[in-house]
């Protein structure tokens, strides 16, 4: 009894503590009442008294798909070009373009640490051309001066903001015939364009060509080794000489435009007439790699191998045979620049295709494989990073009850 009178003689002294300490003196609190009216809720800002914050100025970097010098609606952002700021004590800062192809500069009057800092002295930026790449837009170098404007968000402005730049590919098609080693080959265009080259000691060539469709022979003869089509993207074609050939099969193109629940979905079996294992659509700005970016051709959606393993396509049943014509391949990262992608088309447990294609980051090329009545399909890249893929072209068989599978 005792006890418990103690207990709660100690709960009602602890009460009388906390009620002399919250009462009394308290703290304002975090908002005072105030009549709406007297407060001017939309001021107008104190111009010429502003202090100059961080602003930025940007280039813009795209891929001119076209070539023709303009940002088209078909042109697309660059991802991780490199373009270098000559400062006025000589210095230079360095920046890449973001996923959406800006080149982002800060600036601000009488600053520090930005890029951008002395009005009334000259800038100069310098696209970096990667290898392989030509500018479309001829302003690789542009300058730029700023002069003070009081208000404005870096304190100083520029009449002469940097102009978008466009890049394009070489458009380059090389390709091998082992059994045709030193020999001379013609290329000629639907034009009438003719474009001579001669095979290297392995069969292997190269020839710098222009957009359209080109048949490849030789010098001394006048059957067609091989025909394809140059886009906007270098083309690589499989190894031998084959006509593309019909098969009857249906054209299936695999553009990757199937997200309707995330933003990256495995590929179910069936999409486009086939089975999948290991190949992944996901929107291009997900993972903010450039080469997801860069491998880009249409939609938004791209293709990848999921943690950079092999990638296995069959046909819905065992055995059942399928053709695939080619696509588009890129490697996600900078950092696998140069990357091999292994391809190999299987019939009956044994290979009867195998091709490599060396992938770049900066953008995509066009694999023109003509694989013909194959099985199976491998692709896989040599050290395991991630390759980006988009709209890859297969032929396919329907099933007769079911001709309505997605294309």
């Amino acid at each position: 009894m005792l006890r418990n009178l103690f207990a709660l003689a100690l709960l009602a002294a602890s009460a009388a503590l906390l009620w002399v300490s919250f009462s009394g003196e308290q703290p304002p609190p975090a908002s005072v009442p105030v009549e709406p009216e007297s407060v001017d809720w939309y001021p107008q800002r104190d111009w010429p008294d502003s202090a100059p914050a961080t602003g930025k100025v940007s280039v813009f970097i795209f891929r001119d798909r076209n070539r023709d010098g303009i940002l088209d609606s078909g042109d697309l952002p660059m991802a991780s070009v490199a373009v270098a700021l000559e400062r006025p004590d000589g210095s230079y800062r360095t920046r890449r373009s973001n996923i959406n192809g800006y080149t982002n500069f800060t600036v601000q009057a009488g600053g520090t640490g930005e890029d951008i800092t002395e009005p009334g002295a000259s800038y100069r930026w310098t696209v970096q051309v990667p290898p392989g790449w030509t500018i479309t837009t001829t302003n690789g170098e542009q300058q730029a001066s700023f002069r003070p404007l009081g208000g404005t968000p870096a304190g100083m402005v520029t009449d002469t903001p940097p102009a978008v730049v466009g890049l394009a590919p070489e458009l380059t098609a090389t390709g091998s015939f082992p059994a045709l080693p030193d020999t001379p080959l013609v290329a000629s265009a639907s034009d009438g364009t003719a474009v001579k080259a001669t095979t290297d000691a392995s069969g292997r060539f190269e020839l710098t060509l222009s957009p359209g469709a080109w048949t490849i022979r030789r010098a001394d003869a006048k059957q067609a080794l091989r025909r394809f089509t140059v886009k906007d993207a270098p083309v690589q074609l499989a190894a031998g000489a084959r006509e593309p050939g019909t098969t009857g099969r249906e054209p299936r193109w695999v553009d990757f435009e199937v997200l309707d629940r995330a933003i990256i979905e495995k590929l179910p079996m069936g999409y486009a007439g086939l089975g999948w294992d290991y190949l992944l659509a996901i929107d291009n700005q997900h993972y903010r790699g450039p080469g997801y970016v860069n491998v880009l051709t249409s939609g938004r959606t791209v293709g990848y191998n999921s943690s950079g393993y092999p990638v296995t396509i069959t046909g819905l049943a065992p055995g059942e045979r399928f053709d695939f014509e080619g696509g588009y391949f890129a490697v996600a990262w900078p950092q696998a620049e140069g990357e091999i992608l292994e391809v190999e088309g299987w019939r009956g447990g044994e290979p009867v295709y195998r091709d490599e294609l060396t992938l770049s980051f900066l953008g995509p090329s066009w694999l023109a494989a003509d694989y013909r009545d194959i099985d199976r399909l491998v692709l896989r890249t040599r050290h395991y990073w991630q390759f980006s893929c988009d709209d890859l072209v297969f032929g396919v068989t329907p099933p007769p009850l079911n001709p309505a599978l997605p294309k």
